[in-house]
């Protein structure tokens, strides 16, 4: 009987991360545990494999809440409307010739997006750049990490930069969030996660 359990368990736990990477429910997710709210409610998030987060959201504004992780928190908030911003950030892809995963590019030194000293409420979709959260732009509340988003705005070649509101986006956008939890500039498993905002076409409020 005891052998039998054994094997119960140890089947158990070797199909479990297969089950987590097939639409298991997470009240955060799975690396960094970021959560994300509209209108003061949680937001469903659907684990998809090992790095990749579904978001499901209706088209209007949402929050995305960051753990507080110390005084002198820095988080890294990539966003594009393709998931090529993933292959970008895979371990193989940044090894340089050294043979060490450096960041993916869009968090290199100098790519940071200018924005308002504690905010605006637009997330920026740059193929070449990202938001750097710390301070005020985490928010005016020392117990809690929040990244507010009404609107969406894009830079084009024709019309320059053009910005939405979250009511008109009817596509999935794509994030990427990194947490330097050593400091030491490498994106390593564990500091970063995958993201993909799933908004209801249905929803426009």
């Amino acid at each position: 009987m005891r052998l039998a359990l054994g094997a119960a368990a140890c089947w158990l736990l070797l199909a479990l991360p297969a089950a987590a990477q097939d639409g298991t429910r997470v009240i955060h997710t799975p690396w960094l545990a970021l959560r994300f709210e509209q209108d003061g409610q949680e937001a469903p998030l659907v684990y998809r494999d090992q790095l990749l987060t579904e978001v499901q959201l209706r088209r209007a504004p949402f929050t995305i809440v960051l753990p507080v992780r110390g005084q002198d928190d820095v988080y890294w908030l990539a966003a594009r409307a393709d998931e090529a911003i993933f292959g970008e950030a895979d371990v193989d892809a940044r090894r340089s010739a050294r043979d060490r995963p450096q960041a993916a590019p869009y968090f290199e030194v100098g790519t940071g997006l200018a924005d308002t000293a504690a905010n605006s409420g637009t997330l920026m979709l740059d193929p070449d750049g990202h938001h750097h959260l710390y301070g005020l732009r985490l928010g005016p509340d020392l117990d809690r990490h929040v990244f507010f988003v009404s609107e969406v705005s894009r830079r084009t070649e024709v019309s320059g930069i053009i910005t939405l509101p979250l009511e008109e986006i009817n596509t999935p956008l794509h994030l990427v969030a990194w947490f330097d939890e050593d400091g030491d500039g490498v994106m390593h498993h564990g500091e970063y996660e995958f993201i993909t905002l799933q908004f209801d076409r249905r929803s426009r409020r």
